[in-house]
């Protein structure tokens, strides 16, 4: 083994395109070597753009030990305990001011308001089906989104607001958001049909910086895994940062190591070299 793999103590995954594979599954012979480094004292977590209900799943198959980051950094839990260990949410302005926008701009998207295990929309569309059934969770559907939100001020703020539309539209959008919200929010994608507003400081690698630290764990006995740009922070962050080789080729350069393997077996491909 690399004498500098030896210090190496945490992992972190994304899932969706990373630690899942096409079908959302893990194959039997990843989770079979992340079960054996576990035995041998490695670490590993979950940091998704799922909420955690989407996410429990995973943790229970993988029988993870540590806290999981879920909403993109927006949320650390500690599914031992039940216990939210970190929480973001987005301003109650910048949310009334993308809502207020999309709708004066005459933008067809369809919208998504996250509250932790609660998911709102007024957009019911084939591909919120499919949104839903790919998280194996019900959104709560209302009549005016932007209504629900004021009326839930008082007692709740957002963690996350996704919007999803058009792939190739996403980027134009995306930028006109930038220009809307300046450094008051923290916009990024999952997906190239994804838009994803969250509070400014929020993103895996601010989460994965806090874990790390509350594990007493050093930055660069830290691995990140991923496969898009919202897992560019945490990659970014982690003393060795990891792309599975359906990333992005214009994000490649922000890595470490560029798995030949895609999703899933890239994840073990990047296993069997860092921990031989």
């Amino acid at each position: 083994m690399d004498p500098a793999m030896k210090n190496k103590r945490l992992v972190a995954f994304d899932l969706d395109g990373t630690l899942l594979d096409e079908h959302r599954r893990i194959p039997a012979m990843l989770v079979q070597r992340i079960q054996e480094l576990q035995s041998l004292g490695i670490l590993f977590t979950i940091a998704t753009g799922r909420m955690y209900p989407a996410a429990t799943r995973y943790i229970e198959q993988l029988r993870l030990h540590v806290p999981i980051i879920t909403c993109n950094g927006a949320m650390i839990r500690d599914h031992r305990q039940d216990q939210v260990m970190h929480h973001q949410v987005l301003d109650q302005g910048q949310t009334d001011k993308v809502l207020q926008w999309l709708r004066e701009k005459g933008h067809r998207v369809l919208r998504y308001s996250f509250y932790g295990d609660d998911v709102f929309t007024d957009t019911p569309h084939e591909q919120t089906t499919r949104y839903e059934e790919g998280l194996g969770v019900t959104f709560m559907s209302v009549p005016d989104l932007e209504l629900q939100v004021q009326q839930l001020a008082k007692h709740r703020h957002p963690t996350m607001l996704v919007l999803m539309l058009e792939a190739g539209v996403a980027q134009a959008l995306s930028e006109e958001l930038m220009s809307l919200l300046g450094s008051s929010a923290c916009i990024t994608s999952s997906n190239d049909y994804f838009i994803e507003i969250l509070h400014p400081e929020a993103s895996k690698g601010e989460a994965l910086a806090c874990l790390a630290a509350k594990l007493g764990i050093d930055q660069e006995q830290v691995i990140a895994i991923g496969d898009n740009r919202n897992d560019l922070s945490m990659i970014r962050w982690a003393g060795t940062g990891v792309l599975v080789g359906n990333a992005p080729p214009a994000i490649h350069h922000e890595a470490n190591l560029i798995t030949q393997g895609h999703r899933s077996y890239g994840v073990l491909e990047a296993l069997e070299k860092l921990f031989p």
